[in-house]
C-alpha cells in the first residue's frame, strides 16, 4: 500500500473545491477511533486521552455498543463524541444500498437507546 506524506499539487488541482489548508495560529488536531467500543483497547485509549485532557470522536459499531454499553457510557460521560460506524461493520462497496442504510439505522437505534438510557441513569 502506498500513502502520500504530503498532498501532491496535482491532486489539489483535480479537487479544487476541497479545503487543503487552514491558516490559523492555533494548533488543532482531531483524533478519531474506529470500530469500538472494544473491551481492552477502548479503556486504554480513554485512559491515555484523560492523561492529556484530550477529546476524541469514536466511530462506534452498533453491535459493539450493545455488547459493551458501559464502555460506551464512559466515552460519553468523559465528553467524547460518538459517531455511527454501522451495526455490523459492513463493506459499503459490496453491500446493496438499502441493506447498508438499514444497518446504519440499526446502529443509530442502539446508540440512541444506550445513550439516552445512560442519561436517565440506566
Amino acid at each position: 500500500m502506498f500513502y502520500f506524506v504530503k498532498t501532491p499539487g496535482w491532486l489539489k488541482k483535480v479537487y479544487r473545491n476541497c479545503i487543503w489548508s487552514i491558516n490559523t495560529a492555533e494548533k488543532i488536531i482531531y483524533l478519531t477511533f474506529d470500530d469500538g467500543p472494544h473491551p481492552v483497547i477502548t479503556p486504554f485509549v480513554l485512559d491515555e486521552l484523560k492523561k492529556y485532557n484530550a477529546k476524541a470522536t469514536f466511530f462506534c459499531i452498533g453491535k459493539n455498543v450493545a455488547e459493551h454499553p458501559g464502555i460506551f457510557n464512559r466515552m460519553v460521560t468523559e465528553g467524547h463524541a460518538a459517531g455511527n460506524h454501522t451495526y455490523n461493520h459492513l463493506n459499503g462497496w459490496k453491500t446493496p444500498d438499502a441493506m447498508y442504510l438499514q444497518n446504519i439505522t440499526e446502529a443509530k437505534s442502539i446508540l440512541i437507546l444506550i445513550y439516552f438510557g445512560h442519561l436517565m441513569g440506566g
